[in-house]
């Protein structure tokens, strides 16, 4: 196994990527009291192929992040399959890990780098590298040596302490183009909103004394890892990355339900998440109610009621009736697969990749239906066909 994988953009800036390689390489050995030559691992310089293999066996992945990053294929490739591992290491555990440190290495002015890779910054003080990144220091280590080598012992810090091995994902397609939440999307993506049913800690109904998978807001809810807070959302996130969603995720409130039933976009994909607990308050109920009668094309529901919570399985009854009067419309739609009460963290993940899928397919669809050819400004020099047999 490496203790690392180093991802970055290919052919350019060679000498200082591999000068940076060689570095970490050297701090990592000497710290875990391996061969520098097996804690680190990448891709070859000037190819742009993808290797499973390296990445599968690799612990942590290391992100050189710059302006041309998500313009590569297999940068987002190489993303992609360790946000893949991480979902399925937390559909599996329900544990989150921190197998992903992203590192500034030039600057991007149109996005920010927490806003691109949302996963713990990266802990170094040096002032030179958040204003000019990484690169910088190495070009001028002459004047940035201690810089250059506070950010070399973040990194290695942050690769060191991950020792947990995430799960190797087969079958994935290494040419597909992922890009993470906040990423410039590539051509033929969709957004997704999803939005949060829930309450915070000290907004709970009296009748719900397990307050253990709640947080200071409704977004902390974490219905399968009580006390992880935002497990939920990050697993709901990479899952929307991994199909090549652009995902916003938002609680539900009043600002919510108005921005998603403007007229300005009433085909906007939404995928509630509902907390079944959430419905006793009477203003949640309101905001529900209004959500149930979108499109239900464009919108869909996902309820986790997780097997290990004892109180919501003593109150099945209560509160399924409960969302039966609060979602009438939702909770009548025929579907092929459960979309309540789901019990685990993996059925809850299948469940959502096929909700996602579902939507995706009916917007396609309801863009083919309006979609027409465009008209020749000289006219159209023959007739249009009118099934097989036109002539």
């Amino acid at each position: 196994m490496s203790h690392f994988y180093l991802s970055h953009v290919r052919t350019v800036d060679e000498e200082w990527v591999a000068s940076f390689f060689h570095d970490l390489c050297r701090v990592v050995a000497q710290r875990t009291g391996r061969s520098p030559e097996v804690v680190g691992v990448r891709g070859k310089p000037h190819s742009s192929d993808v290797s499973v293999e390296l990445l599968g066996r690799s612990t942590v992945l290391v992100v050189l992040h710059s302006p041309r990053y998500f313009s590569q294929s297999y940068c987002r490739a190489e993303l992609a399959y360790f946000q893949r591992r991480l979902n399925m290491q937390r559909s599996r555990t329900g544990r989150s890990a921190d197998a992903v440190v992203p590192v500034m290495w030039e600057p991007d002015p149109a996005h920010a780098l927490e806003a691109v890779l949302p996963y713990p910054a990266l802990g170094a003080r040096s002032q030179a590298y958040r204003r000019d990144g990484l690169l910088h220091l190495l070009r001028l280590k002459a004047r940035y040596r201690s810089d250059y080598e506070e950010v070399l012992r973040a990194t290695a810090d942050r690769i060191v302490v991950a020792a947990e091995q995430l799960p190797e994902v087969h079958g994935f397609d290494a040419a597909g183009s992922h890009s993470p939440l906040g990423a410039p999307l590539p051509a033929g993506g969709q957004a997704v909103s999803f939005v949060v049913a829930s309450t915070a800690e000290d907004d709970l109904p009296e009748e719900r004394r397990s307050s253990q998978y709640y947080g200071k807001t409704a977004l902390d809810w974490s219905p399968y890892a009580p006390g992880e807070h935002e497990a939920l959302v990050s697993l709901v996130k990479n899952t929307a990355t991994a199909l090549d969603f652009t995902a916003t995720v938002l609680p539900l409130d009043q600002e919510t339900v108005d921005r998603i039933s403007g007229e300005g976009d009433p085909e906007q994909l939404v995928v509630l998440l509902v907390d079944a607990w959430a419905a006793m308050r009477r203003e949640k109920r309101r905001l529900l109610a209004a959500v149930d009668d979108r499109s239900p094309d464009a919108t869909t529901a996902l309820e986790p009621r997780s097997r290990d919570d004892t109180e919501s399985l003593e109150q099945t009854v209560v509160l399924d009736e409960l969302l039966d009067r609060t979602l009438p419309l939702m909770r009548g739609q025929h579907s092929e697969y459960d979309r309540w009460g789901l019990p685990d963290a993996e059925s809850f993940t299948s469940s959502l990749r096929k909700v996602l899928i579902r939507l995706q397919n009916e917007a396609l669809k309801s863009a083919e239906s309006v979609r027409s050819p465009a008209t020749p400004a000289e006219g159209l020099r023959t007739f249009p066909l009118l099934g097989r047999y036109s002539s």
